[in-house]
């Protein structure tokens, strides 16, 4: 048999150990990622084992944890028994009983808490390290000053122009970048590591015979190349998912300029040039014969708690699931025959902080309807504000854009827009102007002393808070007034493609997909959200991530603007889509900081339904109100003015608790969920299956926003079991790092999940992690036929990493990972 030559089988390896890594997305666009997304084929339980292999990561949160909650009665001895039985039929099974557990929580530290961010336990059981791990020179942590020489490389490389000086082999691949700068760097052998300028230059030119080149020298055996890079990968995880996400998620050339094989050569050659340097062996033989390292799962022996965390995790999970379908409304489908036609229909995102504003709007109010959808409204494209160069993506990240849409003036002024753009021109220049001068070697000695009175303004006002807002906002373009009469257009579309046919393709696309083919209401508003929050780096987190990371303003007032063109209109009507003549569209913005609804283009409402407009504005005045007080105690606010204050607050580390809690994923009409209190913990997504002929829309749902609710919650619950690892340490020493990404201080590895305090209040944890309970009101049968055609979705389920319930008849069913239905309680309200 044929001997693949080492580089050949380098492209199979790099691309199994690029499987691994998650991708971390630019600060500007920054949305929820699942850091275990690579390994899902593998079951939750061999996942943590496989981690463990190459990493200290953690996947389980400690007994003491479980210990508080269980003597909070948040779960009870009974739902660790029903966990024991739920997970022997799924073939893991725990030596210990339900009261011997019990009692073993009864013996747990209660003041285990932190309320700062935990330190996750050293795996002492992995034998795979990095040779910067195994040397041991008093004096020197080679590991952090390994990451910190690879941060400040990278930081350079990547720079988007937050560096005065940037380096000149920008436009190189980062490989031969870091290699022509390493050659003439003296800081390592400064700090001891003699010779390296002389082994760099040495290496190869192209990093993968670099590596082949590297590994060899280590006598790495081929059949460990790839776990072996997987703990070089995992020693920097922070660089690693950003050179991931530019090899794989940016239009650079990812076969010739792979920049991830070039971060693995880079950090292969520290750990080669500090081996050599201290003689630094290792006896890779210890693994033959006894146990693998390879990148199959290997078989290795569980921590003696592992198994009863794993039963309590999942106890955890049964108490919630059971409280959560104890307040939903599960019978037989019933005919409801509501008389009389809707105030409004009012669209919201599936977000989880949209449930508490629904459930106040539609309480108050019974004649405005709410229905759950993705806040990009499926509408997928590049957002360019006028007169900008640059566009933004609004749509799921895991999708392209299909058109690019432009900003312009709604009132198609000419002349006004053209001296917007002027002075949009004229305000950049200043801008470009100005940090020149205060970056520059002479002007920053001087910029406080002749500069602080003007910037006193601006200083007032964020210090005064929102009462002084306008003190802030001096000097700041465009203003209020003329961004009110901005807007998106139809404008290119033709050109791009977009006929009059697809744009009704897209409306119908939509309209079908949220359940909405019928009795329209007088308004109809598709309502989008955004954050408030200032000086915050990861704000982008808070905004809509089905828009990718940006406000769901533009998606929601385009999809308005579509439904109200009278040809769109009767293209749906020949599809069976009526929609009445005095039916009209609004755009609006559900600000998550704050609850306050905005509405756009009030002016262009007809003037019969501009009395119906006012009713819907005081009813949303009142929903915010009851929302607001409703959300007091939670983020820790003693009034209404201090809630406010948050969203403008630049000191404030918690300005809202975005989609902390998060925990359920509630496919079904309505009527199931309009009488229960979430708690802002469900993604709530309309769908009635009796609409979905053929089970389209529910596969959509499956294969996207479901697996999208999956992202948010895995990262969610890795960065608080593993904050070190997946999170992002304190938000307080942040710094952001050519403005692309943070690091912890001043050096260090990049960050990339949520910092300790978007999850943990300083008390007690706001984020509760478990996986995501998924519940569709649908037959099985279509449930079925959506997991067999698509594996991700398989892979989800059959590995338990989010749960899933059916209702089918009244009655519900739960999805075992052997792909059979157990039959569950009906839970009594």
């Amino acid at each position: 048999m044929d001997t693949l030559h080492p580089l050949e089988r380098l492209d199979e390896i790099i691309g199994e150990v690029s499987n691994v890594i998650a991708p971390v997305w630019p600060l500007q666009d920054y949305v929820a990622v699942n850091p275990y997304a690579g390994i899902s084929h593998l079951s939750f339980k061999d996942a943590r084992s496989f981690l463990k292999v190459f990493s200290d990561s953690e996947t389980l949160m400690p007994l003491e944890y479980y210990a508080s909650e269980f003597h909070q009665e948040r779960f009870t001895k009974a739902d660790i028994g029903l966990a024991i039985a739920e997970l022997s039929a799924a073939g893991v099974m725990c030596s210990l009983s339900t009261s011997e557990i019990a009692e073993q929580l009864a013996r747990c530290d209660l003041d285990a808490s932190p309320s700062c961010q935990p330190v996750v336990p050293p795996n002492q059981d992995r034998r795979l390290r990095t040779f910067a791990e195994l040397a041991s020179t008093a004096g020197i942590d080679w590991t952090e000053t390994i990451v910190d020489e690879i941060s400040k490389h990278c930081s350079i490389h990547y720079d988007q122009g937050q560096s005065t000086w940037s380096s000149p082999y920008k436009h190189w691949p980062l490989y031969q970048a870091w290699r022509s700068v390493a050659k003439c760097d003296c800081n390592m052998a400064i700090l001891g590591l003699s010779g390296f300028r002389k082994f760099v230059a040495g290496l190869p030119h192209m990093p993968e015979a670099a590596i082949v080149q590297l590994l060899q020298r280590l006598n790495v055996p081929e059949q460990f190349w790839a776990s072996f890079l997987l703990c070089q990968a995992y020693s920097i995880p922070g660089w690693s998912a950003w050179v991931k996400y530019q090899t794989n998620w940016t239009d650079a050339d990812g076969t010739a300029s792979n920049d991830l094989t070039g971060l693995l050569a880079i950090r292969l050659a520290y750990d080669v040039a500090l081996a050599e340097c201290k003689s630094i062996r290792f006896d890779w033989s210890s693994f033959i014969d006894k146990e693998t390292a390879s990148f199959p799962l290997p078989s290795t022996t569980e921590s003696d708690d592992s198994i009863v965390r794993y039963v309590l995790l999942r106890a955890s999970e049964i108490a919630y699931r059971n409280r959560l379908f104890s307040s939903l409304m599960i019978s037989e489908r019933e005919q409801h025959n509501e008389t009389g036609r809707k105030l409004s229909q009012m669209v919201f995102c599936i977000d989880v902080r949209s449930e508490r504003i629904r459930r106040h709007l539609e309480s108050q109010a019974s004649v405005i309807e709410t229905f759950g959808f993705a806040g990009f409204f499926g509408m997928a494209f590049e957002y360019a504000e006028l007169g900008q160069t640059s566009c933004k993506s609004q749509l799921p990240v895991l999708l392209k854009p299909q058109f690019k849409l432009q900003e312009g003036c709604l009132l198609s002024d000419a002349a006004f827009e053209a001296d917007l753009v002027a002075k949009q021109k004229r305000n950049r220049t200043w801008q470009d102007f100005w940090e020149s001068f205060r970056t520059s070697a002479v002007g920053c000695f001087s910029f406080v002393e002749t500069t602080g009175l003007l910037y006193g303004f601006k200083l007032l006002g964020r210090a005064i808070g929102p009462a002084a807002k306008w003190l802030d906002t001096i000097g700041d373009w465009p203003t209020k007034q003329d961004q009110a009469k901005l807007g998106p257009t139809l404008r290119g579309l033709e050109q791009q493609g977009v006929s009059l046919l697809r744009q009704a393709n897209m409306a119908e696309g939509m309209l079908r997909n949220m359940g909405l083919t019928k009795d329209f209401a007088q308004l109809v508003v598709f309502c989008g959200h955004a954050c408030q929050t200032d000086n915050n780096p990861l704000a982008a987190g808070l905004d809509c991530g089905a828009c990718g990371g940006h406000s769901g303003e533009p998606n929601a007032r385009f999809a308005a603007l579509l439904l109200n063109q009278t040809t769109i209109r009767q293209l749906l009507a020949e599809r069976g889509i009526e929609i009445p003549a005095d039916t009209h569209f609004i755009g609006g913005l559900h600000n998550t900081t704050t609850d306050e609804i905005k509405f756009f283009g009030a002016d262009e409402v007809p003037s019969g339904l501009q009395a119906a407009l006012q009713e819907l504005r005081d009813h949303c005045e009142i929903a915010t109100k009851q929302t607001r007080v409703e959300r007091l105690p939670i983020v820790g606010s003693d009034s209404l003015s201090h809630l406010l204050r948050r969203a403008s607050d630049w000191s404030e580390v918690r300005p809202e608790w975005g989609l902390a809690g998060n925990a359920a994923f509630l496919v079904a009409p309505r009527s199931v969920t309009k009488q229960a209190s979430l708690d802002a913990r469900s993604f709530l997504h309309s769908y009635d299956y009796t609409q979905d002929e053929g089970g389209k829309v529910l596969e959509t749902i499956m294969t996207a926003p479901m697996i999208v609710a999956n992202w948010i919650n895995m990262q969610y619950y890795a960065s608080t079991v593993d904050n070190p690892h997946f999170g992002s340490g304190n938000k307080t020493v942040h710094n952001v790092v050519g403005r692309f990404g943070i690091l912890s201080g001043n050096c260090g590895d990049l960050m990339t999940g949520l910092p300790w305090q978007s999850l943990h209040t300083g008390k007690e944890y706001q984020h509760r992690p478990m996986r995501l309970q998924v519940l569709i009101d649908a037959p099985r049968q279509m449930i079925e036929r959506v997991i067999s055609q698509h594996e991700l979705v398989a892979n989800l389920l059959s590995g338990a990493w989010l749960h899933l319930v059916a209702i089918e008849a009244g009655e519900m069913y739960r999805f075992v990972e052997d792909g059979s239905w157990e039959k569950l309680k009906t839970p009594v309200r």
